[in-house]
C-alpha cells in the first residue's frame, strides 16, 4: 500500500463540497463533554443493559468521604440486581405503564385472558441489542412481542426516562432535600464495540427522555468496569489469594453481559489514571446466546408449531419458563452430573398432545436422540447435566477462540491478571473455562461483578479524566481529493475538475487504527476555505476503517459513518477560514471549530445517522 502525505489532500470536490483544505495537521485530544460543572452535587448512571437494567448515584459530598458509598436502585422479583429489560407502553404509544418484571407480569396476564390490551398495548423486552452492527436510521422502528411498531428512538428514550423518573422518586422517599437537577451530572454506558451510529443513536435516547446533552457524557461498559475494579479488593476467585492493583500494574478485563462480551486492557499509572494499552474489543455473544439455544432446543424437541403455539397463547407459562432457565444456567456448574429440573407448563405437554395426536412420554421412546438424556415426568422436564452444558458451547467457543487470539499479541503476552465482570461472568462455566485456557494467569471475578458497569458508571462521573489513554478501534477521516499523480494514483479515480486532473475518493486520515491518544492533547487544527461566494457552510463524509493506512474509502473494510457540516460567517469580504478540530479518544467523537481570525465559534454537527 503507498501513502499519500496528508499535505497532497484536500476536502472531496465534487458538486456538494467546495472545500480548500489546508493544513497538513491533525487534532486528536479529548475533552469533557460536560460544561463547566464544578458545582455539580450528584451523578446519576443509568445502566440499559440487553438483558437487565438500573440506575445508581452518589451525592458529590458522600463520594469525597467515601468512594464505594453508592446507592443502587433495588428491584423485587428479580433474579438479578436489577431490573429486566423489559417495557410495557399503553395503546397511545407514548405512556408507560410499567417497567422489569412488573411488565412481565402484566403482558403475560393479558395474555392469559386473550384481553384487548394484549393486542393494542406494546410490549418490548431484550432490544438493546437491535442497535449493535446496523446501520442507523432516526425513523427506524421497533416490533413488539405482539407484532405493533413503535419508533425505536422512541422505545429506548421511554426506557431511559422511566429509569430516570424512578430515580427521581426513589431519592424523594428517601430524603426531604430538594437540589437543582441541573446540578446532576448524567452517565449513560454503551458497550465498547458499538459503532460511533449506535452511539449517536443512545444520546438522542437520553436528549428525548429529559437529560441535557451538556450534563450527559457515555461511558464505555468495560472501562468503568475497569476503573470500579481497582477501587475495591480484589482476591483470585480459585484460591483466594490478594491482588492488589498496584501502579504499573496491566490486566484485561472482560465484561461478560447479556448481549455482549467486552474487553479492554489497562494499565495503573502512578497517580492512579488508567491507560489503555490495548484497542477494545470483543463481540455480541454474550449470556442470551444460551437462552437462544435452549429455546432452539425446546422448539425442535417439541416441533415448532407446538412450541410457537405454546409461547404466544400461554405467555405467563412462557415467562415463568423463561426465568426458571435463567436460575438454572446461573447454577450449572462444569463438574455437574446430576440432572437439571424444569417445570414443563402442563398447557405445554397438552399442546403436544393435542397436535400431534402422540403422548408426549410415549413419543420419547422412539427419539433415540434424547432417549437417555431427558426425561419426562407428569409436570417436569429433566435434562441431563450434558445437555445443559451444551447450551453453553457456542459461547464458550467463541469467547475461547478470541481470547486464545488476543493473547497472541506482543503487547498482552506478559499480562498475568484476568478481571470478569457483568452478570454472565458469574457462571461458573465461563468462569472455569477462562480459568483452564490461561492456568498460569490470576483470574479474578469480584463482588457484585453484575453492578461492577454500573458503580463504575457512577465513579466515572465523579472523575472523567481517569482514563489517561485511549487506543483508537479504528482509522478515522474525511473523503477527500488530491492531485492526480500517475503512477502513484489509480485510473479509475481520475476525475477532471476545471482544469486539473484530480484523485476522488482518497482517504484522508486525521486518526490511525491502533494509536494511542493521550487525554487533552493539544494538536494543530485543520484549516477549511469555502470556495463560493455566499456559502453558508462546509460539509464533508466522515469514514472510519480496520486498516491502519486505508488509502481509499471505497477499500474494503472502510465504511461511512455520515456526514460532518460546519457553519461559516456569511460575510463574502472576510476570509472566511474555519479551524476544524476533531475529538478522537473519548467515548464518542467530537468536533469543534473557530474563525481563524475572529476566532469566533462556528455552529459544527456530526450527524452519524440517516
Amino acid at each position: 500500500m503507498v501513502d499519500l502525505p496528508s499535505s497532497m489532500s484536500r476536502p472531496n470536490v465534487d458538486d456538494k463540497d467546495d472545500i480548500e483544505h489546508g493544513s497538513d495537521e491533525f487534532f486528536s485530544k479529548i475533552e469533557n463533554i460536560w460544561q463547566e460543572q464544578t458545582d455539580y452535587i450528584m451523578v446519576a448512571a443509568i445502566d440499559l443493559g440487553t438483558t437487565y437494567s438500573n440506575w445508581a448515584c452518589s451525592f458529590k459530598s458522600e463520594y469525597e468521604k467515601n468512594p464505594e458509598k453508592i446507592l443502587c436502585r433495588s428491584w423485587v422479583n428479580s433474579l438479578s440486581m436489577k431490573a429486566p429489560t423489559t417495557i410495557l407502553i399503553r395503546e397511545d404509544g407514548e405512556t408507560v405503564d410499567t417497567f422489569g418484571s412488573e411488565a412481565e407480569d402484566k403482558y403475560a396476564q393479558f395474555a392469559t385472558y386473550d384481553s384487548k390490551e394484549l393486542h393494542t398495548w406494546y410490549y418490548f423486552r431484550r432490544f438493546k441489542m437491535l442497535l449493535h452492527d446496523r446501520k442507523l436510521r432516526r425513523d427506524m422502528t421497533l416490533e413488539s412481542e405482539n407484532g405493533k411498531c413503535l419508533p425505536a428512538l422512541r422505545v429506548f428514550a421511554l426506557t431511559i426516562e422511566y429509569l430516570k423518573n424512578d430515580l427521581f422518586q426513589t431519592l424523594a422517599k428517601q430524603t426531604m432535600a430538594d437540589f437543582e437537577k441541573s446540578l446532576i451530572r448524567w452517565v449513560l454506558t454503551v458497550p465498547a464495540i458499538w459503532d460511533e451510529s449506535a452511539k449517536q443513536f443512545m444520546r438522542e435516547a437520553a436528549i428525548t427522555a429529559g437529560i441535557p446533552s451538556n450534563q450527559l457524557t457515555l461511558a464505555l461498559e468495560p472501562e468503568v468496569a475497569s476503573l470500579y475494579c481497582t477501587k475495591i479488593p480484589l482476591v483470585s476467585t480459585f484460591n483466594g489469594e490478594a491482588c492488589p492493583l498496584v501502579p504499573r500494574t496491566k490486566y484485561i478485563l472482560i465484561d461478560a453481559g447479556g448481549g455482549t462480551i467486552d474487553i479492554v486492557a489497562h494499565e495503573i499509572m502512578s497517580d492512579g489514571s488508567l491507560n489503555e494499552v490495548y484497542r477494545s474489543n470483543g463481540g455480541a455473544w454474550g449470556g442470551t446466546e444460551v437462552d437462544k439455544i435452549f429455546f432452539a432446543f425446546l422448539n425442535d424437541f417439541f416441533g415448532k408449531s407446538v412450541y410457537e403455539n405454546f409461547k404466544q397463547k400461554h405467555m405467563e407459562d412462557y415467562i415463568y419458563l423463561c426465568r426458571e432457565f435463567e436460575q438454572k444456567k446461573r447454577q450449572i456448574e462444569p463438574q455437574s452430573t446430576l440432572q437439571v429440573t424444569l417445570r414443563l407448563p402442563v398447557e405445554l405437554n397438552e399442546s403436544f398432545n393435542k397436535q400431534t395426536e402422540q403422548n408426549l412420554a410415549a413419543s420419547l421412546k422412539s427419539r433415540s436422540k434424547w432417549t437417555k438424556s431427558v426425561v419426562l415426568l407428569t409436570d417436569k422436564m429433566r435434562l441431563d447435566a450434558d445437555i445443559m452444558k451444551s447450551f453453553f458451547a457456542g459461547v464458550m467457543q467463541k469467547t475461547r477462540d478470541h481470547l486464545q487470539l488476543l493473547f497472541t499479541d506482543d503487547g498482552l503476552k506478559n499480562v498475568n491478571i484476568i478481571m470478569m465482570v457483568g452478570g454472565f461472568s458469574e457462571s461458573k462455566m465461563l468462569q472455569e473455562m477462562v480459568c483452564n485456557l490461561f492456568p498460569k494467569k490470576k483470574v479474578i471475578v469480584p463482588n457484585e461483578a453484575g453492578l461492577a458497569v454500573l458503580k463504575g458508571a457512577v465513579l466515572f462521573g465523579h472523575k472523567p479524566d481517569v482514563i489517561g489513554h485511549r487506543v483508537c478501534r479504528f482509522s478515522y477521516g474525511v473523503k477527500t481529493s488530491v492531485k492526480f499523480e500517475k503512477g502513484t494514483h489509480r485510473e479509475d479515480k481520475k476525475k477532471t475538475v476545471g482544469n486539473e486532473d484530480m484523485c476522488v475518493d482518497i482517504f484522508d486520515i486525521h486518526v490511525h487504527k491502533g494509536q494511542s491518544v493521550k487525554l487533552n492533547a493539544e494538536q494543530n487544527p485543520i484549516l477549511y476555505k469555502p470556495q463560493r461566494p455566499g456559502q453558508k457552510n462546509i460539509s464533508f463524509e466522515f469514514y472510519s476503517s480496520s486498516e491502519c493506512n486505508p488509502i481509499y474509502v471505497t477499500d474494503e473494510g472502510c465504511s461511512k459513518l455520515g456526514k460532518i457540516t460546519v457553519d461559516i460567517l456569511e460575510d463574502s469580504k472576510m476570509d472566511n477560514t474555519v479551524e476544524v478540530r476533531f475529538k478522537f479518544g473519548g467515548t464518542e467523537i467530537q468536533m469543534e471549530a473557530r474563525d481563524q481570525k475572529t476566532r469566533i465559534a462556528r455552529k459544527t454537527k456530526i450527524d452519524l445517522m440517516d
